[in-house]
């Protein structure tokens, strides 16, 4: 059972992105600046029906934001992107090392994700670049913690990540993600973590019977007035707080 598990839902999940590399250049455009937009409405399909494949249930407490936003959420695996473009008209930042993954990286920087070089140092060009993208788009999602985790905590946010909020008056919008399976905890499958590959933790997701995740959607926090290091730690606060009020599915 297991094996034709894997089988079928990894034939439809290659489909499925097979679909997608035709879809591309249909519903994504590059303006003059040389910047990528999607058709959101299309992106929320595609990414709710990977969900569908992966037999992931999403459910969701407090109010989605609206633009403009720069939304904050914890980072706990690769499907948290899947879920969030499924519920919010976004895109994302990333580390540079994703744009030159095959195909990937291909489909992830025509969706619109903007991609920087960790540990540059450059702060200033960081903070343009998500600066320009929520003046012009309206919302953008990061994950300041710079890494994933299991899910049982967050890990201090990068508050650098926060100046472009501040200098734009865009508020923040704290959103914490947990994942289920068997109305528990989910700690070995849905985590992208440790030497894991993408084709090992892809494996795990294919072959579990299904799970489920809860996003929470706390009220936007105001940047006007703050410094980085006072925004980002309330947010961080938020999202922790969002930890303890997500019901077990």
């Amino acid at each position: 059972m297991r094996t034709i598990r894997i089988a079928w839902r990894g034939l439809a999940l290659l489909l499925h992105l097979l679909l997608g590399v035709f879809l591309t250049p249909l519903v994504t455009r590059q303006d003059a600046d040389g910047y990528w937009h999607v058709n959101h409405r299309v992106a929320a399909w595609y990414h709710g029906r990977v969900a569908r494949i992966l037999r992931l249930q999403i459910s969701t407490s407090g109010t989605p934001p609206m633009a403009p936003a720069l939304v904050i959420s914890n980072h706990v695996s690769w499907l948290d992107i899947v879920v969030l473009m499924h519920l919010l008209p976004t895109c994302f930042l990333s580390k540079s090392e994703v744009r030159a993954w095959p195909l990937l990286g291909w489909l992830a920087m025509r969706g619109g994700t903007l991609f920087i070089r960790r540990g540059s140092g450059d702060t200033r060009h960081i903070a343009q670049t998500i600066g320009r993208h929520l003046q012009h788009e309206g919302m953008l999602t990061l994950f300041p913690e710079g890494t994933t985790t299991d899910g049982q905590g967050v890990r201090p946010f990068f508050s650098r990540l926060f100046a472009a909020a501040i200098e734009t008056g865009a508020p923040v919008a704290p959103v914490t993600l947990r994942y289920h399976v068997a109305r528990r905890l989910d700690l070995e499958t849905a985590p992208y973590t440790g030497n894991q590959s993408l084709g090992e933790n892809l494996l795990g997701l294919l072959s579990r019977p299904g799970g489920s995740v809860h996003v929470h959607f706390a009220p936007k926090i105001a940047s006007a007035g703050l410094e980085r290091k006072a925004l980002a730690e309330r947010a961080r606060a938020a999202v922790l707080d969002g930890l303890a009020q997500v019901p077990l599915e």
